[in-house]
């Protein structure tokens, strides 16, 4: 696969071989005394997260500072860097970046002469192609410029496949060049006889690829024609086409290297040549195989479907870049850990043509590790790395290593373990530190289990809840063990932060979970400020643990100024907060402080303009209501802290101390409800609110009741017998006054 994938594996390949070559040094294993080995020495941070499925998180950095064995002669300052991103772009797209360049350091050219140093600021050159995927395979077409003025032109344009199934890959190449022949140091009879011998050097070319890839790759044209030759200069045009399986080419050309390298060795007694070891034959066979496998898997999982490749020489300040971008379709995770592992069998190969300088014990190492890394499994699409190195005019060389979210699986974490405690014994480096931390999903948390025997071998330098940093030096990881728990934070990917701030003279460790990057943390009178940052579009999530006795009433949350959900709940000595947010850089506040609960009473129906007016609302401040009794009134209130509503708080309502109705508050912090008075008294309502444990009240309002006289039973019954009684003494008189009248007649 052509991209910066394969060239990473290569490079990942080369730093491991690098360092199993360094431990092939040493005479011991772990459990005897370390020899330490004298070479490059290495600094830096590297982080391993270790998670509850078993992968592994790698980012940080390492630099490594060589000294040459002798001063040299003259060395040029000079830097290069290559710097490749994995973005993820929709569904199974992922968009590959990278850059790269090399160049003096300023004033590294001053020692050259002048005339050498104004030929580089003239020279132009560039290359460039774009490249898309067909059913034959990726296609690209580019062209180049090389260009120094009256020296040397040469412009062309070339095209390539890279075939797949029985498609034949192809290059085809053409250009346009110009010489002239006092700057070239040539005459137009050196021209002529090169155009002239040129058939015959195509002839000797395209023996030698035929026969070293036994025919797979074929050179169809081959030609340099004049266009022009002049008395100064010389107009040429060059015809390149070759086709074939590259693959199978490279792979039969692997294979005959033995016997190419046992015609160049020079005779031994007898005039006989001396035989190549039949394991060194067998080695290259492997690494033929392998070719052959790349070829077959180099497009299985991932395809690129488009993209762009540029070069250039920059003649003001004398660098040279390079730029690209691929788009690839597919699981580009699983393309690169095949890849991957046939790189490792291919060095497994290359162990064997070592065996016998670095001794077997240490061949059986390097292998034990290549095995891990062929084991493992890989994921590359949301990672990057860069690689730089600067030379001084001592001829000092420092290269720096960084690498963000390149994730691994080893089949055993015991192996990885054992495999760090080797290097930490053969080849310490002080300077060199590595954090080990527990990775989590929302559900599972690692644990990784430090003993007591651990630490009386090795201490770390920094230690938190769930990570700890050790110098590379004599470390008895072979004991770590690795546990899975339950998250208690419910935040996935977290990174824990303990953050002691001081609240009224006191202070108190506030314990912080969030998958975000936690850039600072501020004290405020009554809470705190975090600023989070990380991947714009993101899910963040935020869980955080403040003693109760620090605070000092409810808490809210906002972010960015405005208000922010969050769930809370409570332990024995403590409360949390959990928050979720879209990334992006973010100013999150944590406050508390006493609501304030703000209640009002109104006779019901009226119209909610005027309940809002202070002629019918009636607070403490405002004389009492008086209702008849068995009617309802409107009770209708607000809940704030600092100013700001409180949504979806459960509200009790109180009649004289007793909670009779319950509401939740909307988004602006308010309540309403009514209430039915029955009897003839004067009721005391307030409002009750809880934030967990703590209670908070507002100021009662009261109300009084009546009963109409007409309503009043004992009344009616007085009225009744006074009628009664009226109307019997009517009666009376009246029976008394008609007897009367009788009796005078």
């Amino acid at each position: 696969m052509r991209s910066g994938v394969k060239i990473l594996g290569i490079l990942m390949m080369m730093l491991l071989l690098q360092s199993t070559m360094i431990t092939c040094l040493a005479e011991q294993h772990p459990p005897k005394i370390p020899v330490r080995v004298e070479g490059p020495t290495a600094s830096g941070d590297v982080r391993l997260r270790i998670y509850p499925g078993g992968w592994i998180r790698v980012s940080g950095y390492i630099s490594i500072s060589e000294r040459p064995a002798e001063e040299p002669a003259a060395a040029i300052p000079h830097h290069t860097s290559y710097e490749c991103r994995y973005e993820p772009i929709s569904g199974d797209m992922v968009l590959m970046r990278c850059r790269g360049e090399i160049g003096p350091e300023p004033g590294g050219l001053e020692d050259l002469p002048e005339e050498f140093r104004g030929r580089l600021g003239e020279l132009k050159l560039s290359i460039g192609y774009v490249e898309k995927f067909t059913r034959s395979g990726p296609a690209y077409d580019g062209v180049f410029t090389i260009f120094v003025p009256e020296t040397l032109h040469i412009n062309g344009s070339f095209k390539a496949l890279d075939g797949i199934g029985p498609m034949e890959s192809s290059l085809r190449l053409h250009a346009n060049i110009t010489l002239w022949y006092s700057e070239l140091n040539m005459t137009r009879a050196d021209v002529e006889q090169l155009v002239k011998q040129f058939p015959s050097v195509k002839g000797f070319v395209v023996a030698l690829i035929e026969k070293l890839t036994e025919g797979e790759v074929r050179i169809s044209d081959l030609a340099l024609k004049p266009v022009e030759i002049g008395d100064e200069r010389a107009e040429l045009k060059l015809l390149f086409e070759s086709r074939g399986d590259f693959y199978e080419g490279l792979a039969r050309f692997v294979e005959k290297l033995p016997e190419f390298l046992k015609y160049t060795k020079p005779p031994i007694e007898g005039g006989f040549k001396p035989e190549i070891p039949p394991e060194v034959v067998e080695a290259f066979r492997g690494i033929a195989k392998y070719v052959r496998e790349l070829r077959d898997v180099r497009y299985e999982y991932a395809v690129p479907m488009s993209g762009n490749f540029s070069a250039s020489w920059n003649g003001v300040d004398t660098i040279f870049r390079i730029n690209s971008s691929t788009i690839y379709k597919g699981d580009l995770d699983k393309q690169f850990t095949e890849i991957l592992r046939i790189e490792c069998r291919m060095l497994e190969e290359v162990l064997r043509l070592m065996s016998r300088e670095v001794g077997e014990e240490q061949a059986e190492t390097m292998e034990k590790i290549l095995d891990l890394a062929i084991k493992s499994e890989y994921r590359f699409s949301e990672s990057g790395f860069k690689v730089s190195t600067k030379m001084n005019e001592l001829g000092e060389t420092v290269t720096e290593l960084r690498f963000r979210d390149l994730w691994v699986k080893p089949e055993d974490l015991k192996e990885l373990f054992w495999m760090i405690e080797y290097i930490s014994r053969v080849s310490p480096q002080e300077d060199l530190h590595l954090t080990m931390e527990s990775g989590a999903t929302q559900d599972k948390l690692t644990l990784i289990k430090i003993s007591p025997e651990i630490l009386s071998a090795a201490k770390p330098i920094r230690e938190t809840r769930y990570s700890s940093t050790w110098k590379l030096f004599n470390l008895p990881f072979r004991k770590l063990e690795v546990e899975v728990s339950e998250n208690p934070w419910r935040v996935a990917d977290l990174n824990y932060t303990e953050y002691r701030a001081e609240f009224k003279g006191v202070e108190h460790v506030i314990e912080v979970a969030s998958n975000s990057t936690i850039a600072s943390i501020k004290p405020l009178t009554n809470g705190l400020e975090i600023l989070v940052s990380g991947r714009a579009g993101r899910l963040g999530a935020m869980n955080l643990t403040i003693p109760k006795n620090a605070v000092d009433g409810a808490i809210v949350a906002a972010m960015d100024g405005r208000p922010l959900k969050a769930r809370m709940g409570m332990s024995e000595d403590r409360y949390w907060i959990y928050l979720t947010y879209i990334h992006s850089l973010r100013k999150i506040r944590i406050l508390w402080a006493k609501p304030e609960i703000t209640i009002m009473v109104a006779e019901r129906g009226k119209p909610a303009s005027q309940l809002e007016g202070p002629k019918v609302c009636h607070g403490a401040s405002i004389a009492e209501l008086t209702i008849r009794a068995g009617e309802e009134v409107e009770v209708l209130g607000w809940i704030t802290v600092l100013g700001r509503p409180l949504e979806g708080v459960k509200v009790d309502i109180l009649l004289d101390g007793v909670p009779v109705k319950s509401i939740t508050t909307s988004a602006n912090g308010s309540f309403r409800m009514p209430i039915k008075l029955e009897g003839e008294k004067t009721y005391e309502i307030n409002a009750r609110c809880k934030f967990l444990d703590r209670e908070f009240y507002g100021e009662p309002v009261k109300v009084r009741t009546y009963i109409p006289i007409y309503q009043k039973p004992l009344l009616v019954m007085m009225i009744a017998v006074v009628a009664v009684v009226a109307m019997i003494a009517v009666l009376i008189i009246w029976r008394t006054r008609r007897i009367l009248s009788q009796i005078k007649a």
